[in-house]
C-alpha cells in the first residue's frame, strides 16, 4: 500500500520505504494534487503554488518534469493524468493521513454530540495523533500559507471536542495539564479558555480559573480592543458564584454505540448451481482466510453471480462479523456512484445518516476504520471498471473482498482474477439435464451438439431453453435448433420471464462507444470463426493500432476474446456466436447494403495483402 503524510513534513512511503521525493517544488506539486484529488488542477494553479506569479519562462516544462518524476515514483497505484489544462491524481487505494483525521474527527464529533462521551475520546484522540506538527512542511510558503489555516482550524476544533468529551466524563484531572498548553497555542480561543478555566474549577483551583479568565481580557483588550464574549463572561460569573452546575458529574454514564448485529445480506445461492468446481475452488482458497480478493469477469450470462453467491454461500461461516452484499449496477446505464455505494456499506455497519461524512474520501476512511480488525465477507455485484471498486476496498485486514464484473478489471491491483467463459460441453448437458430432464425421441445427441454449438454453451442461454423445454413437454431440443438457427426472431427462443439473453448483450453493447459498436457489427457479418488483428483491420479498413485498442476494448467488456490460437506472433480472437447473432441483427437493421457490402468486398479480397507469414 501507498501512504501519504500530509499532517507534518510531506512524505510518501511505499510497502514500508520512505520515496525520496526530492525538494519543496516537487512536494509542492504533490500536496497540491493530493489536496484536490479527483479533481482536475489547472497549470496555473501549479504554477501560483510554486512561483506566486513570478513564472520563469520553462515554467510548463518544469511542471512536466515534476508531474513526470512523481508518476515514476508513486507507480501504477496512483494515476496522474493531464486533463484540460491541468492535472488529474487518482488514488482510491492509497492511505493519506488527512482522509485518516477526517474520517476520526467525522466519528468524533458525531459521537460528541450523541452523548456517546468515550466513543468520542477514543475517535478524536486517534485523529489528533496523526499531527506530527505543522501541515505541510517541505512545501513551498505560499501553499502553506494557503491551506494551513484550514487545516489548523480542524485539528483545534478536534482538540476542543476531544477536551469537551473528556470533561463530559469527568476527567478534569487528566486534560487540565493538556488545556493549560492548548491555551498558549491559541491564546485568542475563548472555547479552549473556558475548557480551561472549567477543568481548574473543578480540579479546585477556583482562583487559577479566575485569572485565566483575567489573562484572556486583557490579551483581546490589547491586541483586539474587544472584550471577551457572553458564554465566557457567563462561565466567569458562575465560578465567582460556585455555581453548582459546574461540578463535575459524580457518575461517568458512558453511552456508546450499540454493537449492530453481524451483517447477513448474501442474496441465496442458486440451489442447482452446477459445474465450475476448479474456478469455485480457486476462489474458496484465494477468499477463505481473510485478506484476499478475487474477481469473477466476463461476459453477461456466463453465470458470475451465480458463482459469486455459491461460493460465497459456502466460506460465509468463516467471517463471523458478517457478510456484506452490494449490487453496483455497473452493466445499467447508470451504475452506482461510489460515494453513495459507500453510504450503503457504512449503513450496513450501523452508522447513522448524521454519522455520514460528506465525501467520498472520507466515507472510503471511515470504512476502512471500521472495518480494520472485522473478519467480514464483501460482495460487490456487477462492478462497472476498477475507479468504481477502488473506493470500496477495506485496505487489507482480515475481511475478503469478491467482485464480479463484465469488464477485465485488469488494472485492480492485488485481485485475483478468473475469467468466466461458457460451460463446458458436459456441465452444460448437466445443467439442461438437470433442469428439463435426460431428452429421447428426436433429442438426439447430434440435436444437443447442435444446441450447445448455436448458444455457445452461455450458462443464461442453457438455462432459458432448458427451462422452456420443462414448461412445454411437447417442445423438442430439435424445435429450439431450428427456431434458433433458421427462425425470423432467434432471440425469442432465449427469453423466459426475466431471463433474457439478448437484452443482456445489448447491455454491454449499448455501453460501448459509437465507433467500437459500428465496428463489432461489421465484425459480426464479416468475420467468422478465429481472426487476427489483421483481419479485422482490412474489414474496417483502419490503421493496426487503432484495431488493437478497439479489440482491446471489445475484450474489456467480453464482447470478444483472445482465443489462445495465433498465427505468427499474432494472437487470433473470436466473437461469442451469441453476440455474433446479436450485432449481426443489429447491422442487418442499421448498417446501409453498401457498407456492408463493401466491408465484405475488403475481407473477402484483402487478406492476402495483410495475412502475415506463419
Amino acid at each position: 500500500m501507498i501512504r501519504f503524510q500530509l499532517l507534518g513534513p510531506i512524505e510518501v512511503t511505499r510497502g514500508g520505504e520512505r520515496l525520496a521525493l526530492g525538494g519543496s517544488k516537487i512536494q509542492t506539486v504533490l500536496a497540491t494534487l493530493l489536496l484536490s484529488r479527483d479533481q482536475v488542477v489547472s497549470d496555473s494553479t501549479v504554477s501560483e503554488m510554486l512561483w506566486r506569479g513570478k513564472l520563469p519562462s520553462t515554467s510548463n516544462a518544469q511542471i512536466q518534469t515534476y508531474v513526470s518524476r512523481l508518476r515514476n515514483q508513486l507507480g501504477p497505484q496512483v494515476e496522474l493524468v493531464r486533463q484540460r489544462g491541468g492535472y488529474l491524481l487518482r488514488a482510491p487505494g492509497a492511505w493519506v493521513d488527512l482522509d485518516e483525521f477526517q474520517a476520526h474527527a467525522t466519528t468524533g464529533h458525531a459521537a460528541l454530540t450523541a452523548g456517546r462521551y468515550a466513543e468520542a475520546v477514543t475517535s478524536l484522540r486517534s485523529a489528533l495523533a496523526l499531527w506530527r506538527g505543522h501541515a505541510l512542511v517541505g512545501a513551498t510558503e505560499y501553499l502553506a500559507a494557503i491551506e494551513q489555516p484550514g487545516l489548523d482550524e480542524a485539528r483545534l476544533a478536534a482538540g476542543e471536542a476531544l477536551m469537551t468529551a473528556e470533561l463530559a466524563r469527568g476527567n478534569h484531572q487528566r486534560v487540565v495539564s493538556e488545556l493549560a498548553a492548548m491555551v498558549n497555542q491559541h491564546p485568542f480561543s475563548e472555547r479552549v479558555r473556558g475548557l480551561s478555566m472549567l477543568a481548574l474549577y473543578r480540579c479546585g483551583r477556583q482562583a487559577e480559573a479566575l485569572s485565566t479568565y483575567d489573562a484572556c481580557r486583557r490579551h483581546l483588550a490589547e491586541e483586539l480592543g474587544i472584550d471577551p464574549g457572553e458564554e465566557l463572561k457567563e462561565l466567569h460569573q458562575a465560578i465567582l458564584e460556585q455555581n453548582a452546575e459546574l461540578t463535575a458529574p459524580t457518575v461517568v454514564e458512558v453511552v456508546s454505540r450499540p454493537t449492530p448485529t453481524a451483517p447477513a445480506q448474501l442474496p441465496p445461492a442458486p440451489s442447482d448451481f452446477t459445474g465450475r468446481t476448479a474456478m469455485a475452488d480457486r476462489l474458496d482458497a484465494v477468499l477463505r482466510a481473510g485478506g484476499g480478493t478475487a474477481a469473477v469477469v466476463g461476459l453477461a450470462g456466463t453465470g458470475k453471480t451465480a458463482l459469486a453467491l455459491h461460493v460465497a454461500d459456502r466460506i460465509r461461516d468463516e467471517f463471523p462479523d458478517g457478510q456484506l452484499y452490494l449490487d453496483l449496477a455497473g452493466s445499467t446505464p447508470d451504475p452506482m456512484e461510489p460515494s453513495t455505494a459507500l453510504a450503503e456499506l457504512l449503513h450496513s455497519l450501523g452508522v447513522t445518516e448524521a454519522e455520514l461524512p460528506a465525501g467520498p474520501s472520507e466515507r472510503t476512511q471511515l470504512f476502512r476504520h471500521l472495518v480494520a480488525g472485522r473478519q467480514l465477507l464483501v460482495v460487490l455485484d456487477d462492478v462497472a471498471d476498477e475507479h468504481q471498486v477502488r473506493w470500496l476496498l477495506p485496505g487489507g485486514g482480515k475481511s475478503s473482498v469478491l467482485l464480479t464484473s463484465r469488464a477485465r478489471l485488469a488494472a485492480l491491483e492485488g485481485a485475483t482474477r478468473i475469467p468466466l467463459g461458457g460451460f463446458s460441453t458436459a456441465e452444460a448437458v448437466r445443467l439442461l439435464d438437470s433442469l428439463a430432464g435426460p431428452r429421447h425421441g428426436s433429442d438426439s445427441p447430434a440435436s444437443v451438439r447442435t444446441l450447445l454449438a448455436a448458444t455457445g454453451r452461455l450458462p443464461l442461454a442453457i438455462r432459458v431453453v432448458a427451462s422452456r423445454l420443462a414448461a412445454n413437454p411437447d417442445l423438442t431440443v430439435t424445435q429450439v435448433v431450428g427456431r434458433l438457427t433458421y427462425g425470423m426472431q432467434p432471440f425469442d427462443q432465449l427469453r423466459l420471464g426475466d431471463l433474457d439473453v439478448s437484452a443482456r448483450i445489448e447491455s454491454s453493447y449499448e455501453q460501448l462507444p459509437t465507433a467500437r459498436r459500428r465496428a463489432l457489427r461489421l465484425m459480426a457479418i464479416g468475420l467468422t470463426g478465429e481472426f487476427s488483428v489483421w483481419h479485422t483491420a482490412v474489414l474496417l479498413d483502419a490503421p493496426l493500432a487503432q484495431v488493437h485498442d478497439l479489440l482491446n476494448g471489445l475484450a474489456d467488456r467480453g464482447l470478444a476474446e483472445v482465443s489462445g490460437s495465433r498465427i505468427g506472433q499474432l494472437d487470433l480472437y473470436t466473437i461469442h456466436p451469441l453476440v455474433r447473432a446479436y450485432a449481426r441483427e443489429r447491422a442487418l437493421a442499421e448498417e446501409a447494403p453498401h457498407e456492408r457490402g463493401a466491408a465484405l468486398e475488403r475481407i473477402h479480397h484483402g487478406p492476402h495483402v495483410w495475412q502475415p507469414a506463419a
